[in-house]
């Protein structure tokens, strides 16, 4: 995890609650710019979130939306799916382009993007997730689809004590 800040918007911190926005979206072989629906990672409670890193998982699924018993060898489905994330109320991008998930995260075990710095999102900010699945509707016996699952991880930050104005 990065450095974790004193102050947020010249306000002292005086307690971080952990906090998890997560999404999951299925995607059939071969489709891309598949976005998740924008509310998917909408921040919408008055604590500022502090996100320290993200964590993209995939999953082979069957046709009827099964996981696969057999899934694709390692790390093979993070090679065939990019995902673009966009801040969509900062207007910034935080991939230039659709980004293969396996160049997105470290390692082999954790497979997490992790941020030195913490990205924080205020009420009404948030993320919209964009997905190409690259992969072919054979390349795996009885594989159809990839359930993508994104998660951003961290804190909200609590900088005040709760007043008749909040």
């Amino acid at each position: 995890m990065g450095r974790l800040p004193s102050e947020f918007a010249g306000r002292k911190i005086t307690f971080r609650v952990p906090y998890h926005i997560a999404g999951e979206l299925t995607v059939a072989a071969s489709a891309v710019g598949i976005q998740f629906p924008e509310a998917t990672f909408l921040h919408n409670t008055d604590k500022p979130f502090e996100i320290h890193r993200v964590i993209p998982r995939l999953t082979a699924l069957d046709v009827n939306g099964v996981v696969l018993v057999a899934q694709p060898a390692d790390m093979m489905l993070e090679r065939l799916t990019r995902l673009r994330l966009f801040d969509f109320s900062k207007n910034e991008g935080l991939t230039k382009t659709t980004s293969l998930v396996h160049s997105l995260v470290k390692g082999t075990s954790e497979r997490t993007w992790e941020w030195a710095e913490p990205f924080y999102l205020v009420r009404s900010e948030g993320f919209q997730v964009t997905v190409d699945n690259l992969a072919a509707p054979a390349f795996v016996a009885g594989y159809v689809s990839t359930r993508v699952e994104v998660s951003f991880q961290g804190f909200e930050v609590v900088v005040a004590p709760p007043s008749q104005q909040r």
